[in-house]
């Protein structure tokens, strides 16, 4: 008769049990750590160790500190004596670190980094990961704490929970681990200043992987019941782009021909397995997001097939504005081709994503849908750059919950362009480690292949000179002679009332609106319309709509509408911008080779002389650009590729990648943070502020109105955590009637509950209809 194992009577939550928790989380990191099939380690390595660092990471939480403090008040807590003696991370990483040693040690595997790894993870599981030296660090203080913690806990309970999680754990052993753990870290200490000197990824992506499998188990099995959820989906046919195209059954004509030739070029390629990093470069406006798409269906079918692995899909964008629209041409073809969309088959995720998640008929609870949006629990995730190469580059618990999902995946970067180029040389290296160690395939998508790798480092899925030899939609006339203002650019502008008009300017308050505004003197407001920043989101979007309704024929705009956003123009004017700038904003003409399309370059000045573009762009790449433009009269397309890569060449050339390269040397030493001046992973930032913004909320309508009176009602609430819940509810609505404004703005308006707002009755003062917001200072570019 099988022996009923006694319970530990050990809590890690109010409502669950301690072996239960340690167990839920080991088979959860099981789950995860079996789909894996990596160069990196062995997957039956990597799946022991993963059990062991999960089995263990909460261990510190036997003690009578813990279970006691678990079990209080909040007033209660907050006059606990032995709070500092209640934590469980420190105690739970030195067990973790000798449980991990002694299976290396029974294997007869001699390897000092894992143990190191398991003893890190779990230490930092509640918080951030510091600079790997300073983790080797334990102070006698910390030490006399775990020598109290092991006191307080109590052996017969502590000796049940080992039973019931198979692990040799008791209060001598513990005390025994307690006693050498100092020295330990000091020979580790020592072994990673050496390694430290070697350029090598490798240590940074091993640690992440150990990191984020324990992060994603543990947050998922305190909130998610079962690990059903986390099934896998084979069945994803790799023709549904095809079946998609036959049932919209587009006409004939010479951009659709040359569509489907790229298309079908492509698709008819033979795969090597072997070339792990793709470019699709073709022209704006030739369908490279349903290329790329079938290419990955393609592709994740071959991998699934020959190498027994399912690689995610994550399709990433470098703006929101344009997330919504390829998530609804995925989302379009998925039902065309009768695919029920579940939330593990198709997921949006970016900061401002609904907290809605759903699979077989049942939608989750906030937490769980929460936990397994961030977590990117889906077959298809689509997804902003922010959020990729901040789950590459980082040091942050909540960035990192989501690394392991980038093993064995497909990576596609749609307008790679857009990453600046002082990061071309660390995304090159973290990508291609990536690709490498993690099994897993790159894509980028671009109309102009910046050099991030060179040539011939990259299979190029289809001939990119045949496409852009053959089109002829549009031809770009610089006129750079003389910098204008904007009253004498206005003055040059003849609208043609049969054409539709596009300006693009570098900035807000005195190009774009005051532009607008002298426009609107000479022509029919029904026709015009304005976009910026500065306009509320769910304006913004709903004048995008319009745009692409064909319902004005003069848009002015920022440079917001240059990547992505599919809008078309007979005729652009672009104030000077770096060329591959001026070539996003030229993919908004004749796009689909209707009439020929012409787009003008000109330079625009400030009052004082100054270029708008020399607020915004770095000096040497207009310099560059402007430069390369002066060679031309006229450009036609065909001469475009021709242009940009002479353009990106003497960037490498006269660029600096001094930024790539200290983040590159944080990652080889595995200086996640630091406390002083020196560069670290932690100070890693894909998109830098130009300037110190202040959120603003504008109570534009009615439905606006309501959403801040369940702001308010929100603030109301005391507990801290449900507080957050409730606002993530209303979150990507309130956000929908929120702008950021320069701290310098002369206009700013009063606090309320903690956000600066804009209630009905003040708009005048501070929101036009039609500009968006009223800075009320002329000093004030953004």
């Amino acid at each position: 008769m099988e022996q009923k194992l006694l319970s530990s009577d050990l809590f890690s939550h109010p409502n669950k049990l301690l072996q239960d928790h340690l167990s839920g989380v080991a088979k959860l990191s099981q789950t995860f750590s079996n789909e894996k099939t990596i160069k990196l380690i062995d997957k039956n390595l990597l799946i022991d160790i993963s059990h062991i660092i999960t089995l263990s990471h909460d261990l510190g939480k036997s003690t009578n500190y813990f279970q006691e403090y678990l079990f209080f008040t909040e007033e209660q807590k907050l006059k606990y004596q032995n709070k500092n003696k209640s934590h469980h991370s420190l105690l739970s990483a030195v067990c973790g670190y000798f449980l991990v040693k002694e299976y290396l040690n029974i294997k007869n595997i001699d390897d000092w980094f894992l143990p190191f790894i398991a003893f890190l993870v779990i230490k930092r599981h509640h918080t951030n990961i510091d600079d790997i030296i300073n983790e080797t660090n334990i102070s006698e203080n910390e030490l006399a704490i775990l020598n109290e913690q092991i006191e307080n806990i109590n052996a017969d309970k502590l000796k049940n929970l080992g039973n019931h999680i198979n692990q040799r754990i008791d209060k001598n052993n513990i005390k025994n681990w307690v006693g050498k753990i100092k020295e330990e870290l000091k020979d580790i200490r020592k072994k990673l200043r050496v390694e430290n000197q070697k350029n090598d990824i490798k240590k940074y992506l091993m640690i992440n992987l150990f990191y984020s499998i324990l992060l994603d188990a543990d947050k998922s099995d305190v909130v998610i019941d079962g690990k059903k959820v986390f099934s896998r989906v084979e069945n994803i046919t790799d023709n549904l782009v095809d079946k998609f195209k036959e049932q919209k059954n587009w006409g004939k004509s010479y951009i659709n021909n040359l569509r489907e030739e790229a298309y079908r070029e492509v698709i008819n390629n033979e795969v090597d397995l072997s070339r792990r990093v793709y470019s699709l470069n073709l022209p704006t406006g030739l369908g490279k997001t349903l290329i790329s798409f079938s290419f990955a269906l393609k592709l994740r079918n071959i991998l699934y097939t020959k190498e027994k692995f399912i690689p995610r899909i994550i399709y990433s964008l470098p703006f929101l504005s344009i997330i919504d629209q390829n998530y609804s041409v995925f989302e379009d073809i998925l039902n065309t081709n009768q695919v029920k969309i579940d939330s593990n088959i198709l997921l949006k995720h970016h900061h401002l994503s609904e907290i809605f998640y759903h699979q077989n008929n049942i939608e989750m609870e906030s937490d769980s849908a929460k936990i397994l949006i961030e977590g990117w629990n889906s077959e298809i995730i689509v997804t902003t750059f922010i959020q990729l190469f901040h789950t590459l580059i980082s040091n942050k618990n909540r960035s990192l919950r989501k690394f392991h999902r980038l093993a064995n995946s497909i990576i596609i970067l749609d307008e790679i362009q857009s990453i600046p180029y002082k990061y071309w040389l660390l995304c090159k290296e973290i990508l291609k480690t990536i690709a490498e160690e993690f099994n897993s395939y790159i894509i980028f998508v671009t109309a102009t292949e910046p050099l991030i790798f060179k040539r011939d480092e990259v299979c190029q899925l289809s001939d990119r000179n045949k496409y852009f030899s053959k089109l002829d939609r549009l031809t770009i006339t610089p006129k750079l002679e003389n910098d204008l203002t904007i009253e004498e650019f206005a003055e040059t502008i003849e609208i043609d009332e049969n054409k539709k008009f596009l300006f693009i300017f570098n900035t807000i308050e005195n190009s774009a609106k005051k532009f607008y505004k002298l426009l609107t003197k000479n022509v029919n407001k029904k026709e015009i319309t304005y976009l910026s920043t500065h306009i509320v989101p769910k304006e913004r979007l709903k004048r995008i709509q319009d745009i692409k309704q064909c319902k004005y024929k003069i848009v002015v705009s920022t440079q917001l509408v240059e990547a992505g956003v599919d809008i078309d123009f007979d005729v652009v004017y672009r104030d000077i911008a770096p060329l591959d700038s001026i070539n996003q904003s030229a993919g908004r003409c004749n796009r689909n080779n209707r009439n020929p399309g012409k787009v003008f370059i000109v330079s625009l000045k400030d009052d004082n002389g100054k270029r708008f573009a020399q607020y915004i762009y770095d000096p040497v790449l207009l310099n560059i650009t402007s430069k390369l433009l002066k060679k031309y009269e006229t450009i036609k397309e065909k001469d475009f590729l021709n242009l940009i890569d002479e353009y990106y060449k003497e960037t490498t050339e006269k660029m600096s990648s001094d930024s790539s390269r200290e983040i590159l040397e944080a990652i080889y030493k595995l200086k996640y943070d630091s406390t002083d001046e020196t560069q670290s992973i932690e100070h890693f930032n894909l998109i830098e502020q130009d300037y110190p913004r202040i959120d603003v909320f504008v109570e534009l309508d009615s439905e606006a109105k309501n959403i801040w009176e369940q702001y308010k009602q929100i603030k109301n609430i005391k507990d801290i955590f449900e507080r957050k819940k409730s606002f993530d509810h209303i979150k990507p609505l309130f956000y929908q009637y929120v702008i950021s404004i320069s701290q310098k703005c002369k206009n700013i308006p009063p606090e309320v509950e903690g956000f600066m707002y804009v209630p009905q009755n003040c708009l005048e003062d501070y929101y036009d209809i039609e500009t968006g917001y009223i800075t009320k200072s002329s000093g004030i570019i953004w």
